[in-house]
């Protein structure tokens, strides 16, 4: 005779009522120190770190009933993360190894290395920044589903990083003259950096972490790629430099899925909080301006004889991503950008 079947449980944290998936499973909950009303972590209520995250966590403006209401849409744990990336970082290093196979980097033009110089190698400083904004985003966001989402936004800005370095360092040895890999004092220094570095240490200062999550995820993170992932593609392949230009229209596939899950998390909070909607307005409104002339001003330097990044066309593009992300809050994502 066969035994009954054992009824299937769910989970005392999980309430809709459904074995969860492995995504739900591995990323439901686990802010222990996200207790609404309560004091954060379990020392005195006086404590530094309980005055910060209440102020700028719990207290922020950017409210949710239930934040755990929200899903990335990729559904990304640390298992397919890793997975996808891998498959990711072994295509690159595919055009990386048949590229100096082929030996490229002697064969760029004087102009291109000049620009790349100017622009491109200090911008491993801008990365680090954007890495950095991520990181605190993911500290102090009110639900795990939150930080594994801008956690894995702050490990695709390392791989960007790592990636630059790689290339600075083959610069450097193929041009040692050219001073490749000393790049602080430019970052520090270049008139046409100042603004940008001014608008990454600006955002760095921001500590409510609604705050920072809408000005990251929404201004200042798709008006930098929209140069230095795509204008810098498209100037790249006008130089004759192909490498450069096909490793960074891979790196804006982790731009685009940094889209879907910031989009994602917009609409779940102004489903549950309407007026949230002209908080993340207003949010946008009080950046985009200087953020988004910081990054028109920086992009000059990568022009050429072959290829001029004129300041409108950067700007159109600087709009034009910006706004995607917004129409995606109001509208949804179309499947292209899904």
């Amino acid at each position: 005779m066969s035994s009954p079947t054992r009824k299937r449980r769910s989970w005392s944290r999980y309430t809709e009522r459904r074995v969860p998936t492995e995504y739900e499973f591995v990323s439901h909950d686990l802010h222990w120190h996200y207790k609404p009303g309560q004091t954060p972590w379990e020392m005195s209520p006086d404590h530094v770190w309980n005055r910060w995250y209440t102020e700028h966590r719990n207290d922020s403006p950017f409210r949710c009933s239930d934040w755990n209401a929200f899903r990335d849409p990729d559904m990304l744990v640390y298992r397919t993360y890793v997975r996808m990336q891998d498959e990711a970082e072994t295509y690159v290093d595919g055009l990386i190894d048949d590229h100096e196979d082929r030996n490229s980097y002697a064969e760029l033009s004087s102009h291109w290395l000049d620009a790349l110089g100017r622009a491109y190698t200090p911008f491993r400083y801008a990365g680090h920044g954007l890495l950095m904004a991520s990181t605190y985003v993911m500290s102090m966001a009110p639900s795990s589903y939150i930080s594994n989402a801008v956690a894995f936004q702050g490990a695709d800005e390392l791989r960007r990083i790592q990636r630059i370095a790689y290339q600075t360092r083959q610069l450097q040895i193929h041009y040692p003259e050219r001073g490749f890999g000393e790049d602080r004092a430019a970052w520090e220094t270049a008139p046409a950096l100042q603004p940008l570095r001014k608008a990454i240490e600006t955002h760095l200062g921001i500590r409510d972490w609604g705050q920072s999550c809408v000005n990251l995820c929404f201004v200042l993170k798709p008006a930098i790629d929209a140069v230095f992932n795509l204008r810098v593609a498209e100037a790249a392949a006008a130089n004759g430099d192909e490498l450069t230009s096909m490793l960074h229209r891979n790196l804006q596939l982790d731009t685009i899925r940094s889209r879907r899950w910031s989009v994602a998390l917009a609409r779940t909070a102004i489903a549950d909080h309407p007026p949230n909607r002209d908080l993340i307005q207003s949010w946008v409104d009080q950046t985009r301006e200087d953020i988004s002339s910081a990054v028109v001003d920086a992009s000059a330097l990568l022009s050429t004889p072959a290829y001029d990044l004129g300041p409108d066309e950067t700007r159109t593009a600087v709009d034009e991503a910006i706004d995607a992300g917004l129409i995606g809050v109001d509208n949804g994502l179309d499947d292209t950008e899904a």
